[in-house]
């Protein structure tokens, strides 16, 4: 790649949007020594993502790291309770507040942009920052595809909502969505305000994206029905398919995860997380009935949830009783967690990069959607794949919890799903092997952007 080449990257900081973006950038670094790339992002999350003591060490010495505005006005701190009022604030100023962050990178470079890189979810921003900056622009989809398909076909889906009043019809007449319903939908396509930022993103970002010089799903290609991915060819210029970006070096034990688990029976805990961002907190009942269950079920766990939600939602005394045979910790090494003997079951919201890595350690689901596309990739898991189950009508009781767990870990039917789960894995292992798509792909995006 020739030396002047300078890829400014546009992150969406919400839930495990950063991650999945840095991690893609980390390894396009390390394989364009002579690229440099900057990423611009909000200061709260880079500090999460590339934690400042640490940060000059572990970065590439072509990554400099950038922060942006995030839109939130001075003295108004309190928004950040609330998830979709910050990413629409963020999302409002994100324009300016890029150009000003690229700005800022050009000067310290020497060079111009010659190539936009970003998060799919701010297509609408990076679309406009493109525009200025005479530049072409590639999208990062971190989501699940049937979602692309989703905000791609926007238009007739809201025809077909309108018109439509059964919430269990299907959505048919779309390529590989045949398996969705109506309710699978998220609220933010069917029934956010005109004049939400969210709502224009949701409704316009899929024939935005068709502006994008190529589109990169974080996906395989294999686990796809033939008619979506061959819809979503035909809408994009360029199609590819990375995989699932996780694989690397073994996260660090910090606390204490691993070394529990060694302790426990084969396939006798289930774990527990529900994501690093707000939009996939449980309600404080559902925490509550989820601890009563196992609880009572004297079900071995391993529980990930922030201290502020340990504190407000678990019953009184809940961690002392328990300790004996389950764990609470505020973070967990998750990749490695679902990979260990012990783990025999994940209770997660279906975010989809879980989703994977639970195929990849072969751990059946129970599955407790929240928001955006984890519906669909819920419907996915237990009826398309038969790998998990859904817990009653999509909320967390005791009893609901119960039975969960009893299907999953203790009769016939968990043992089926644990058999096909594990045929699943192997078919991700040859998907993310060198003679899967995904390598190809990747190294194709490779040589796309050195083209500019």
């Amino acid at each position: 790649m020739p030396s002047e080449k300078h890829v400014a990257v546009c992150n969406f900081p919400f839930s495990s949007h950063p991650r999945t973006l840095a991690k893609l950038v980390c390894k396009f670094a390390a394989i364009g020594p002579n690229v440099r790339f900057s990423f611009l992002s909000t200061a709260k999350s880079n500090d999460s993502v590339f934690p400042p003591p640490s940060r000059a060490a572990s970065l590439p010495s072509n990554l400099r790291v950038y922060d942006v505005g995030d839109g939130l006005p001075t003295g108004h701190d309190k928004v950040a309770d609330d998830p979709r009022v910050e990413a629409e604030l963020f999302l409002r100023a994100a324009p300016v507040n890029f150009l000003a962050g690229v700005d800022t990178a050009v000067r310290d470079a020497g060079s111009k942009v010659s190539l936009l890189l970003t998060d799919g979810v701010a297509s609408l921003v990076a679309c406009e920052v493109a525009d200025k900056l005479h530049v072409p622009w590639v999208a990062l989809w971190a989501a699940a595809p049937y979602a692309l398909s989703m905000h791609v076909h926007a238009d007739l889906i809201l025809q077909l909502r309108q018109n439509a009043a059964d919430e269990e019809k299907t959505l048919d007449m779309i390529p590989g969505l045949s398996m969705m319903h109506i309710a699978d939908l998220p609220e933010e396509l069917v029934k956010a305000p005109d004049t939400s930022m969210i709502y224009r993103t949701f409704r316009e970002v899929g024939n935005v994206l068709q502006h994008a010089a190529a589109v990169a799903l974080i996906s395989y290609s294999e686990f796809d029905p033939e008619p979506l991915t061959a819809d979503l060819k035909s809408k994009f210029s360029i199609l590819l398919h990375l995989g699932c970006l996780t694989p690397g070096p073994p996260a660090s034990d910090k606390t204490g995860c691993l070394t529990w688990l060694d302790s426990q029976g084969p396939q006798t805990v289930v774990y527990i997380s529900f994501g690093s961002g707000s939009f996939t907190n449980l309600t404080p009942d559902e925490i509550t009935a989820l601890a009563e269950a196992l609880e009572s079920t004297r079900t071995p766990f391993l529980w990930s949830i922030n201290d502020k939600l340990k504190t407000r939602c678990l019953p009184g005394g809940f961690e002392e009783r328990t300790s004996a045979h389950g764990r609470i910790v505020p973070w967990a090494p998750q990749r490695e967690v679902l990979s260990h003997p012990a783990c025999g079951a994940f209770v997660m919201h279906c975010g989809y990069n879980s989703m994977l890595e639970s195929v990849a350690g072969g751990v059946p689901m129970i599955c407790r959607p929240v928001a955006v596309d984890q519906m669909m990739n819920a419907r996915v898991v237990e009826e398309v794949w038969a790998i998990g189950i859904g817990v009653e009508r999509q909320v967390i009781t005791k009893s609901g919890m119960v039975k969960a767990l009893e299907v999953v870990l203790r009769s016939e039917e968990g043992k089926e799903m644990r058999k096909k789960v594990g045929e699943f894995r192997q078919r991700l292992l040859v998907a993310a092997g060198p003679e899967g798509r995904a390598e190809a792909d990747f190294k194709s995006l490779v040589e796309f952007i050195s083209t500019f």
